[in-house]
């Protein structure tokens, strides 16, 4: 009996020894399983996220066409087309829209081009669509100064005027008004790291100080804050004073006269229209304003999206969008480069879509241009709203000379600006420099 008990528990132990390998086995082979199954579903999920993300940042920043290819340049409307000031019809003139759009220097995202500074960017995709915008309205202002408004660009241009301003727009350090000057002049002046968007009455600053360091002197650049125009201001910077001697034989002091000559003025007036977005009450106005003879337009465009507007139709203003990536140009561009410069088609975006920080854009090449701009701003837009968008002003008020516009840089420049951009802090542009109207 006792030998069988023996047996019976040497079995047993046996039978659960086996069980147990057994148990232990196939935990081992289920959390191998498991794991093997974890680290596959882990991949995948890695493989979807990065996919998704790639797709998200391609769709952000990567090259994409200006407007739908489906979408037609203007409505069917018997509404006028204003642009730039002049009105066209939408269903007669349109070979002359598309002509005046072609015409108008396209500034859009580069790639490739030589590093900015010491921030090593080679690129301006996803934060220098302002700046872009900013370049458009400058680079349009000098091609109506030397070639006038109703110049019209085509394959085959060849004007030597032409060339001559597009080559301080490309995307070189030495060129005047390039990507690279005009980020590391808000670096250094504005204290805007390169790569950080600028809001309109920053880019409009800098372009201001950019202008004074032009050698051909050909422009004048005046920025209105407070939501004021203060017209003697702007006749101080745009009248420049030169001395020439009566008599050229004498050196006498008496024999001397003063003249002053006005220099073509591109005027930017920084506004807020709203909160987050804009107030409907300006929008009146603001149409009014891309009707007025001088106009160039307005940049601004939708929250952190600029655009440079150029005039609009019905409730939707048409525009110029850079937010399409191209390889840089070579300085001695050819005929196909030249093409790059040049949209073929605008967008159009709701009024009530924009950003309510933006900024108008006028050129007046003589005085009385000038004059003709602040009567038609005071009848059209002043005395015929109960609110204005601006007020304007012969004389700055006692009470305004703690808000007068910081004076000019002293500095110009030059190859170690950037060099603490690591040491900056990386921000966006907060636009608390407008005041809510």
């Amino acid at each position: 009996m006792a030998s069988y008990s023996s047996y019976v528990l040497s079995a047993s132990s046996s039978m659960m020894d086996s069980v147990r390998d057994a148990a232990t086995s196939a935990s081992s082979t289920a959390a191998t399983m498991a794991g093997q199954v974890a680290c596959s579903v882990s991949g995948v999920c890695q493989g979807v996220a990065s996919s998704a993300q790639q797709k998200l940042l391609s769709y952000k920043y990567d090259a994409r066409p200006l407007t739908y290819e489906d979408k037609p340049d203007y409505p069917e409307t018997d509404s006028p087309v204003w642009m730039l000031g002049q009105q066209y019809s939408a269903k007669y003139d349109l070979p002359e829209l598309r002509d005046l759009v072609t015409s108008r220097p396209w500034l859009s995202y580069r790639k490739e081009f030589p590093a900015i500074g010491e921030s090593g960017m080679t690129s301006d995709q996803g934060w220098g669509c302002m700046l872009r915008c900013g370049q458009m309205v400058l680079a349009g202002a000098l091609l109506d100064i030397k070639l006038g408004r109703e110049w019209r660009w085509s394959k085959d241009s060849k004007e030597k005027e032409y060339f001559q301003v597009m080559e301080k727009f490309m995307d070189i350090k030495s060129a005047q008004y390039s990507i690279h000057q005009i980020s590391l002049m808000g670096e250094s002046v504005d204290k805007k790291p390169v790569g950080t968007w600028f809001g309109p009455n920053t880019v409009a600053q800098v372009l201001r100080k950019l202008c004074k360091f032009d050698p051909s002197n050909e422009i004048a650049v005046h920025v209105a804050m407070d939501n004021t125009l203060v017209i003697s201001e702007v006749k101080q910077a745009c009248n420049i004073s030169t001395t020439e001697d009566i008599d050229e034989d004498s050196d006498k002091n008496e024999e001397k006269v003063e003249t002053y000559n006005w220099q073509p003025l591109l005027l930017f007036i920084s506004l807020r229209l709203g909160l987050n977005e804009i107030n409907p009450v300006y929008i009146p106005g603001l149409k009014t304003c891309l009707t007025l003879p001088s106009t160039l337009g307005v940049i601004g465009g939708s929250p952190n999206h600029a655009l440079y507007l150029l005039g609009y139709v019905e409730d939707e203003v048409i525009y110029l969008d850079p937010h399409t990536t191209q390889p840089a140009a070579p300085p001695a561009h050819s005929e196909e480069d030249d093409l790059t410069y040049h949209a073929v088609k605008p967008g159009r975006i709701d009024i009530s879509q924009l950003d309510p920080s933006l900024s108008l854009c006028f050129l007046c090449t003589t005085e009385e241009e000038f004059d003709n701009l602040c009567i038609a701003m005071q009848e059209q837009l002043i005395e015929k709203s109960r609110t204005p968008l601006f007020e304007m002003l012969l004389e700055r008020p006692p009470h305004m000379y703690g808000q007068l516009p910081t004076g000019d840089i002293n500095v110009q420049p030059d190859e170690s600006t950037g060099m603490d951009y690591e040491q900056l802090p990386r921000k966006y542009d907060s636009e608390d420099e407008f005041e809510i109207l």
